[in-house]
């Protein structure tokens, strides 16, 4: 072969070389494969794959980004941000779930995102709602609140975008527990690219103000996959 031909051929391995190289960029970061996420991208080699079990009690661990805690006084304050894999466990309440079923569960919760938020008195025996109670009334307008108005101070921003809370649930323990636990609903956010979630709370009840909840997507972008079988 001469040395024109031989140069023909490189020029085509070359130019062929760098076509693979475009078309699998927007798949790979940094030369890795990535997985899309619902908070992000996440490399597919680091995304650790864990049972039903370990998945849940890995999203309910603070230590891992996803729960969020604050203590003020006598009152803790916490923020659990749930991944659509997590509420498909906690719904479904077994061991093993087929790939199917969850697919088509996360397929139907796609359309938001989800949050809990928990209100606990550290020593108190009764009713949450009960604590530092004035009167029969006051009791009423709490409840009341809870119910109905403490959707209007809760409130997600993420980037340039400040979400309104779009579903809301008030779980009632009566004097079961000095606790009470909201669920959260926001629309997906028009941002482009992943940014920080952070829930922010005005407490009316408690006199304890604006509090925060920052989910750094860094942390988010560590999620793990569910096993399925």
């Amino acid at each position: 072969m001469n040395k024109l031909g031989a140069l023909i051929i490189l020029s085509y391995f070359i130019f062929f070389m760098v076509s693979c190289a475009n078309t699998e960029s927007t798949d790979t970061i940094a030369g890795e494969k990535i997985v899309e996420v619902e908070n992000g991208y996440i490399p597919a080699e680091k995304a650790k794959v864990k049972n039903v079990k370990d998945y849940v009690q890995w999203i309910q661990d603070p230590d891992n980004g996803f729960k969020k805690e604050k203590t003020i006084n006598n009152l803790t304050f916490s923020a659990q941000f749930k991944p659509y894999e997590y509420i498909v466990c906690l719904e479904e309440k077994k061991d093993i779930l087929p790939d199917s079923l969850v697919r088509r569960k996360v397929g139907e919760l796609k359309d938001m995102q989800y949050y809990d938020l928990k209100i606990s008195l550290k020593e108190f025996a009764g009713e949450l709602l009960k604590y530092q109670l004035t009167s029969s009334q006051q009791y009423t307008e709490r409840v009341n609140y809870f119910a109905f108005g403490m959707q209007h101070d809760i409130h997600l921003v993420e980037g340039t975008d400040t979400l309104a809370c779009e579903l809301y649930h008030f779980e009632r323990t009566f004097d079961a527990a000095p606790t009470s636990t909201i669920l959260l609903g926001f629309h997906i956010s028009n941002q482009k690219t992943a940014e920080n979630k952070t829930l922010l709370f005005y407490d009316r009840t408690f006199n304890t103000g604006l509090i925060k909840f920052t989910f750094r997507t860094q942390e988010l972008k560590n999620l793990p996959k569910l096993k399925t079988s």
